[in-house]
């Protein structure tokens, strides 16, 4: 890697992980769209995972994970057992160290799935936005799938489902609510921010007369 190329990245890096921050800092992060109550925090890591590789995508969405842990860890709801150790788990007096495994390992995977969707894509010659899209969609839908069904499989009973067919109903009423919603909207802002990422560098590249 050249040092241009290795310092184009550096700075990529650091404007994602500032978003990512902006977000998670103020109410853009956690919307709610009439009934629907989504997150955005995931986009910074699938635009990452796409314009810079999964290596650096894994890190932002380590970041991502890191960041939900200490959220359930200070901010107290009835699911932050789930998400975080510090939390006692209901009818225990401690909590489960396997909530960092539902709190990171499908973040750092939405790190990881959009670029290998993306250059699939591009090695098929599909179109950059279609591409860009498609990956967004499935980097959101890595992370309802991954950590719905990580909390099914680890804290089921605490939440209440006792079989794989009831977690998998929770999973499939979720996408198709807000899950749904929020793929919609971490496509199209995957998209529009892919897009700015390749224009800046299209007038980085640009010759000065």
């Amino acid at each position: 890697m050249t040092n241009d190329l290795r310092t184009k990245k550096l700075v990529y890096t650091a404007i994602l992980l500032a978003l990512l921050f902006l977000l998670y800092l103020t109410p853009l992060g956690f919307l709610q769209l009439g009934p629907f109550a989504i997150t955005t925090l995931h986009i910074p890591v699938i635009v990452g995972s796409i314009i810079l590789g999964y290596k650096r995508g894994a890190f932002l969405g380590l970041v991502f994970g890191l960041l939900s842990l200490y959220r359930s860890t200070v901010i107290m709801t009835p699911t932050s057992f789930v998400f975080s150790p510090f939390v006692p788990v209901p009818g225990t007096g401690h909590g489960n160290v396997l909530a960092i495994v539902v709190s990171i390992l499908p973040r750092v995977l939405v790190g990881i799935t959009p670029a290998l969707v993306f250059a699939l894509l591009r090695k098929k010659n599909i179109n950059r936005s279609f591409s860009y899209g498609l990956a967004g969609l499935v980097g959101s839908l890595t992370n309802t799938v991954l950590v719905l069904g990580l909390m099914g499989l680890i804290f089921g009973q605490q939440l209440g489902y006792h079989s794989l067919s009831a977690i998998l109903v929770l999973i499939g009423g979720v996408i198709v609510s807000n899950g749904f919603v929020e793929m919609i909207v971490a496509t199209l802002v995957t998209v529009s921010l892919a897009s700015a990422f390749d224009i800046v560098e299209k007038r980085l590249l640009k010759p000065t007369k």
